[in-house]
C-alpha cells in the first residue's frame, strides 16, 4: 500500500508544481489583433475578438448586447450634445461604474455555464501568463479580474490622454498636446464623430471604449508598445534560433541583463552611461559568462525621443565590441529598471532560457548600488509600481553585476503601463 501512497505524492506534487508555475505553457502563442498595443493592454479584448466560439458566446448574450447598445446611442447623442466637451466624449464611448459591474457578473455567469467562456479561461487565459496575477483564483474571479483590470487601464488612458492628468510617469509619458487646450479638444470632437461612423460594425461590448482609447494614444503618438513588434520575426529572430542549440552547462549564467540609460540631449542616440554600459556587458560576453545578452531599454529620455536604448546598444556591440547578432535579445520597451529586470524575466520565460539558471544584470556601478542598496528602496518601488517583485536578487559579485533569477509573475501585463504593460 505503500507505493501507490508514493505514487499518488509524486503526481500531487507534479500536478502541483504545473499549477506552482501558474498555468504558464511556454508553448502558448500569444494571439493577435490588428493592434499590438490592444494586444498587451487588453489582451482579453483580443482573445474576445479572435476565439471564435467565445467571442459568438458573448455577441448573442442579451445582457452585453444591451450594454453595447447603450453606449451606441451616447455615442449618437454625443454627435449633436457634445461638441468640444472632453467628459462628454469620455461619457459616451466609455462603460459607466453600473455598466462595469453588470459587465463583470455577466462574464462569470457565463464562465459558470458557457463551455466557451470555459474554455476561453482554460486555453488561453491561463496558459498565456498575461493574467499571471489571477492564477491562484478561480476560473470566474480570474475573469472577473482581468475585466476590472483592463476597465482600470482605459480609465488611465482617458484620464492621460484625454484629460490631461499626470500619471505614473508624467514626465515622459504624458500626453503630446495641452490636455485643457481649445485644439485638443477639436481633435477629440473629430475623433468622435470619427469613431461614430464605425458604431453599426461592432458587436462586443469592450469595442467603444477600447478604440476610444487607442485612439487616443494614436493621437498623441504612444505606440511605443507596438515599435519592433513582431520581435520574434523580427529583431530577436536569430537568437530565437540559436537558443535551442546552446549548451547551458558551458555558461555559469543564462543571460546578461543590460539596463539602458537614455541621454538628455535631443539627438544623441547613447548616453556616456550607456556607452560605459556597452562596454561591460562586451567584457563580460567576451569572457564567456553567458552565451545571451538582454538589452532592456525604450524610447524613453528626452520626451518624444526617436531612439530606444536596446536597440542603439545593439549597434554598438555589434558595429564596435563584435559581439555577433545571434547572442543579442532587445527589450525594446523599458522605461524603468523596474521594467528592466520585469521585461528581462519575461523573455527568459517566453523564449525558453532557463529560468532556474541564475542571471546576471551588468551595469554601471550607480545602477547597481541602487538596485542592491536598501536605502534605495528598489524593493518597494516594484511593489509600489509592479505589485510584486520581478527578480529575486542574489549575490552582488561585483561593483557592476548582481546575480538574479527572474519570477514568472513577471508574465503579467499591466494596463495601467500603456506604453509598456
Amino acid at each position: 500500500m505503500r507505493y501507490p501512497l508514493i505514487v499518488f505524492c509524486w503526481l500531487f506534487l507534479l500536478c502541483s508544481q504545473g499549477f506552482g508555475q501558474n498555468g504558464f505553457d511556454p508553448n502558448y502563442r500569444l494571439l493577435h489583433s490588428s493592434s499590438y498595443i490592444q494586444d498587451k493592454n487588453f489582451y482579453l479584448f483580443t482573445l474576445l475578438e479572435k476565439v471564435p466560439s467565445a467571442r459568438l458566446t458573448i455577441e448573442k448574450d442579451e445582457v452585453l448586447q444591451g450594454v453595447l447598445n447603450a453606449q451606441k446611442k451616447r455615442i449618437q447623442e454625443g454627435l449633436s450634445q457634445c461638441d468640444t466637451s472632453v467628459s462628454c466624449w469620455i461619457n459616451a464611448f466609455n462603460t459607466n461604474t453600473e455598466e462595469q459591474k453588470l459587465i463583470g457578473q455577466r462574464l462569470g455567469e457565463l464562465c459558470k455555464k458557457e463551455k466557451s467562456i470555459q474554455a476561453l479561461v482554460q486555453q488561453h487565459l491561463r496558459p498565456s501568463g498575461a493574467f499571471m496575477k489571477y492564477a491562484e483564483k478561480s476560473d470566474v474571479e480570474m475573469l472577473q479580474s482581468a475585466w476590472t483590470e483592463a476597465c482600470g487601464g482605459i480609465q488611465y488612458i482617458l484620464n492621460s490622454y484625454a484629460l490631461g492628468k499626470r500619471g505614473r510617469y508624467a514626465s515622459i509619458d504624458s500626453a503630446s498636446y495641452a490636455a485643457k487646450s481649445l485644439m485638443y479638444k477639436r481633435y477629440l470632437m473629430v475623433a468622435g464623430h470619427f469613431l461614430a461612423e464605425k458604431t453599426t460594425s461592432w458587436t462586443l461590448f469592450h469595442q467603444p471604449a477600447t478604440l476610444y482609447a487607442l485612439t487616443l494614444m494614436d493621437m498623441n503618438n504612444r505606440d511605443e508598445a507596438a515599435r519592433h513588434e513582431p520581435m520574434e520575426a523580427l529583431e530577436n529572430h536569430k537568437a530565437l534560433e540559436y537558443i535551442p542549440n546552446i549548451e547551458w552547462s558551458k555558461y555559469p549564467y543564462s543571460v546578461i541583463l543590460q539596463p539602458g540609460h537614455g541621454p538628455d540631449i535631443v539627438d544623441v542616440p547613447l548616453s556616456p552611461m550607456g556607452k560605459f554600459r556597452v562596454q561591460l556587458v562586451a567584457d563580460r560576453f567576451h569572457k564567456g559568462m553567458a552565451p545571451l545578452i538582454i538589452l532592456s531599454g525604450g524610447y524613453v529620455h528626452p520626451f518624444q525621443t526617436p531612439y530606444a536604448e536596446a536597440t542603439e546598444m545593439k549597434k554598438a556591440l555589434m558595429e564596435q565590441y563584435g559581439v555577433p547578432e545571434r547572442a543579442i535579445i532587445i527589450d525594446p520597451h523599458a522605461r524603468h529598471t523596474t521594467t528592466n529586470f520585469r521585461n528581462g524575466a519575461r523573455l527568459i520565460f517566453r523564449y525558453g532560457i532557463p529560468a532556474d539558471k541564475m542571471a546576471l544584470c551588468t551595469s554601471t556601478m550607480d545602477q547597481i548600488v541602487y538596485i542592491t542598496d536598501p536605502k534605495y528602496r528598489f524593493k518597494e518601488r516594484n511593489m509600489l509600481e509592479l505589485g510584486y517583485l520581478p527578480y529575486e536578487l542574489f549575490a552582488k559579485i561585483s561593483s557592476h553585476d548582481v546575480e538574479f533569477k527572474p519570477k514568472i509573475i513577471s508574465l503579467h501585463l499591466d494596463p495601467l503601463d500603456p506604453l509598456d504593460p
